[in-house]
């Protein structure tokens, strides 16, 4: 019985010896495993980087260089098993991959591998490398953020920190950013350090974090910003980067533009009060060369407007005066408006938005109104300018009341869409008043009120 048992574990064994697998890869190459055995293949995006690929279990067993042509690396016949995979070269992070299982007659491609550019002591950083960050320098100021897996020794960390174009800043530790900063939010003991420049600052040892701002006058739009973390910064074990940190990006101006150019009143807007101080504001992502713009620029219907730029990036339509009432007005920006750096937009850009009726917008005394004071005058706000003398007799007051309709006035400035009524001499006391404001009344541009206005009020006893 025990001579069969034994013949059969010789028949196994030598039957799984002499079973071979044949594998094809890149149609070139043939390796040939048996059932203990598997191949492991890569690719290094970084060809050029003289990587070296290490496989361990435990301790190392195999390393190989990739291959300086494609970045392409390959362990032929290694025992099936788990090993962890480790990539070193200079000025890259370390690469690791734990556990990578290889199985008995198999190929394991692991795919392309990115190395990273960012040293083992660091985590993350801000803004990222190649990004374009939206700056508005009225209001803000350009912030650097970077958290580390140590903590770190603060004096080496701005000792080894640098930017170009070169700039002052401060550093606040314990703080992380993602946007630049438009207010300091500190307590009174970092606020204190913040202002007296050079001060003393305890190392805190848990510390992993800092913010810099660089000074205002270091901050620009339209600029490309290059940061730099040299290795003589380490952590409070006195670790070292391994190997410089450094990455770009650009500022453009006005985080008003992020989603391209944009309007006030907004495209679609409906109701729009005619009356609008602003006109219409056209914000661009960049700043614009204006009379190219301008150029470009086509307001319909065709009105009295001024071309204003309150800012580089801000176009302002002024349209002479109130939009004219329940008006569909729409702009158009050709192509071919260029701007600060003769870059054209490339792309027609256009809006429209509708005005609101010619309305009365506000009444006092308001309507229902108790206990009026029989000398009060009545005052009516229109929502535009209105002509005078259409008030005259578009407007009726019941009982009657004699007196003269004028425009609201503050010294010597006129408001042209407050009509005020001042009676000869005081109302009745203890009576209702009607006010009727008839289709008759119109603005500026001979608008009419589509219904009328009426509204009551009763005097004091």
């Amino acid at each position: 019985m025990k001579q069969l048992l034994l013949f059969g574990i010789i028949v196994i064994f030598f039957g799984c010896q002499d079973k071979i697998v044949e594998y094809n890869y890149d149609s070139d190459k043939v390796f040939h495993n048996d059932l203990l055995h598997g191949d492991l293949l890569g690719r290094v995006l970084q060809k050029g980087s003289q990587a070296m690929v290490i496989v361990s279990q435990l301790t190392p067993i195999d390393s190989i260089a990739i291959n300086p042509v494609d970045g392409s690396f390959a362990f032929r016949d290694l025992r099936a098993g788990n090993y962890d995979l480790t990539i070193r070269t200079e000025n890259y992070r370390i690469y690791e991959r734990k556990n990578v299982v290889i199985t008995g007659g198999a190929v394991i491609y692991l795919g392309d591998i990115d190395l990273s550019k960012i040293p083992e002591l660091v985590s993350s950083y801000y803004p990222q490398d190649k990004d374009e960050i939206v700056y508005d320098w009225r209001y803000g100021r350009i912030s650097v953020s970077m958290t580390f897996t140590q903590p770190m020794d603060r004096e080496s960390v701005e000792k080894a920190f640098s930017t170009s174009p070169a700039s002052e800043g401060v550093f606040i530790w314990g703080q992380y950013s993602w946007t630049p900063y438009s207010t300091i939010y500190l307590n009174d003991a970092a606020y204190g350090a913040r202002a007296e420049k050079g001060a003393t600052i305890t190392t805190y040892s848990k510390v992993s974090s800092f913010t810099y701002l660089l000074a205002k006058k270091d901050c620009y739009s339209d600029t490309t910003y290059t940061i730099t973390l040299t290795t003589d910064a380490k952590d409070t074990s006195g670790t070292h980067l391994r190997f410089p940190l450094s990455f770009s990006f650009r500022t453009v101006q006005s985080y008003t533009t992020i989603y391209g150019i944009q309007s006030s009143p907004m495209h679609g807007d409906a109701d729009v009060e005619p009356l609008s101080y602003s006109g219409i504001r056209i914000t661009f992502p960049r700043r614009m060369h204006a009379s190219s713009t301008e150029a470009a620029t086509t307001v319909t219907p065709n009105m009295n407007k001024l071309f204003l730029w309150p800012e580089e990036n801000v176009l302002l339509i002024y349209p002479g005066g109130p939009f004219m009432t329940d008006t569909t007005i729409s702009v158009r920006i050709a192509a071919n408006a260029l701007d600060k750096d003769g870059i054209a937009l490339g792309k027609e850009y256009s809006m429209w938005f509708r005005t609101a009726p010619f309305a009365v917008s506000y009444v006092s005394p308001q309507n229902a109104q108790l206990f009026v004071n029989p000398t009060q005058q009545i005052t009516i706000t229109f929502n535009s300018y209105v002509k005078l003398n259409s008030v005259q007799s578009g407007i009726q007051i019941s009982p009657s009341i004699p007196g003269s309709f004028s425009y609201s006035n503050s010294g010597s400035y006129e408001y042209p869409q407050i009509v005020i009524f001042t009676p000869s001499s005081g109302m009745a006391t203890n009576t209702k008043y009607t006010v009727t404001v008839s289709t008759n009344v119109r603005d500026l541009f001979d608008s009419k009120l589509k219904t009328p206005y009426v509204f009551s009020f009763v005097t004091r006893p």
